[in-house]
């Protein structure tokens, strides 16, 4: 087994959540981090910077056979796409060029750690049967998490490295410039409320106001991958993470509205795709008056992502068993973690305090 000390990180898709997650538990454990980018920039603290092209084979295989000191990959990245089907094509690319320049050039390498989520049990398409374990059978494609495990299992086919996929459900972290954020989409929304002398309503529909959900936060799914790098029974398999506390938006809300120092109010379903643009007039006069950093609301948050996570009206539950058996047992109150990312925020300038 490889020591934290001795270990080097490659992180694919390090400017999300997810990414900047699973970089920021590495260095805190010991890790030489580099994290691949096309600009080649490290913004993480503790981090350096791997300018590599994760849709171009060449690029890959010239950037990684510079570093064949590397021991790890950990694979993050997301390309978005107007479909399901139309996702398939550049998020399978991205990580079969960075795994086929990986096997031909790094001797060192043990293993790889992909993320996917909780679509792989298909909760984007309806109900799904909770709690949902590793060993629940497929749904219909296209899914490109399906194409991304399958192909890590063909690759890995006698070579000295093994896999993990964590699955995690909802996600939280920190992170700015990744539209798809759950935490800065409740955040935004609720200033704007603030500002207005409104309540804090629930945005979403009435079943995911009452549904069970799950959230994995980043730092959770970090330990998680970490975990997973060096434990042997970690190894060409796949697990399910969370926070450990399934919860409803319905308990969850007032915490929220409580943090921010507001009045809360059960559901108004609205589109937020369709009200939250019009704000930014609003949020502009937030900006001056708190010394806030200049965004454009409609780009740092992806609207109709945010009505789609809010209108979930059946449960989402992950059975954890798998993971707590073979040695991962990190858990964080999902109220608590979620409070801290707002607080993040606002330190970071983005929301007002």
């Amino acid at each position: 087994m490889t020591s934290a000390v001795q270990s080097v990180a490659l992180v694919a898709g390090a400017s999300g959540i997810v990414g900047t997650g699973v970089a920021q538990r590495l260095v805190a454990d010991g890790w030489r981090v580099l994290c691949a980018s096309r600009s080649g920039g490290g913004q993480i603290a503790g981090t350096e910077g791997l300018a590599l092209d994760l849709m171009d084979p060449k690029a890959c295989r010239d950037a990684l056979a510079r570093h064949p000191e590397i021991t790890h990959l950990f694979f993050a990245a997301y390309q978005p796409a107007p479909s399901r089907a139309a996702e398939v094509a550049p998020n399978l690319a991205m990580l079969r060029n960075l795994v086929e320049a990986a096997s031909a050039v790094l001797p060192a390498l043990s293993k790889v750690v992909l993320t996917t989520g909780a679509k792989f049990y298909g909760i984007q398409w309806g109900q799904s049967k909770t709690p949902c374990r590793e060993t629940d059978p497929r749904q219909l494609p296209p899914n490109f998490y399906y194409d991304q495990e399958d192909f890590l299992r063909e690759a890995q086919q006698g070579q000295k490295w093994s896999w993990v996929n964590l699955i995690p459900p909802f996600v939280s972290g920190f992170a700015v410039g990744n539209p798809m954020n759950l935490v800065m989409g409740v955040g935004i929304y609720a200033a704007v409320c603030k500002e207005m002398g409104l309540p804090l309503r629930f945005p979403g529909s009435q079943g995911a106001y009452d549904a069970v959900h799950q959230i994995a936060d980043a730092h959770v799914i970090g330990g998680a991958a970490c975990w997973a790098a060096h434990s042997d029974a970690a190894s060409n398999q796949a697990f399910n993470v969370t926070n450990g506390d399934p919860a409803r938006w319905r308990n969850n809300w007032p915490v929220i509205a409580d943090a921010l120092g507001m009045a809360w109010a059960d559901t108004k379903t609205m589109p937020l795709a369709d009200v939250m643009p019009d704000q930014q007039a609003l949020w502009d006069r937030i900006t001056q008056r708190h010394g806030l950093r200049e965004i454009a609301i409609n780009r740092i948050v992806n609207w109709a992502w945010v009505d789609y996570m809010l209108r979930m009206s059946h449960d989402v539950l992950l059975e954890t068993n798998k993971i707590r058996r073979a040695g991962f047992h990190e858990c964080v109150d999902t109220d608590a973690v979620f409070v801290q990312r707002l607080r993040e925020l606002q330190q970071h300038k983005i929301l007002p305090t």
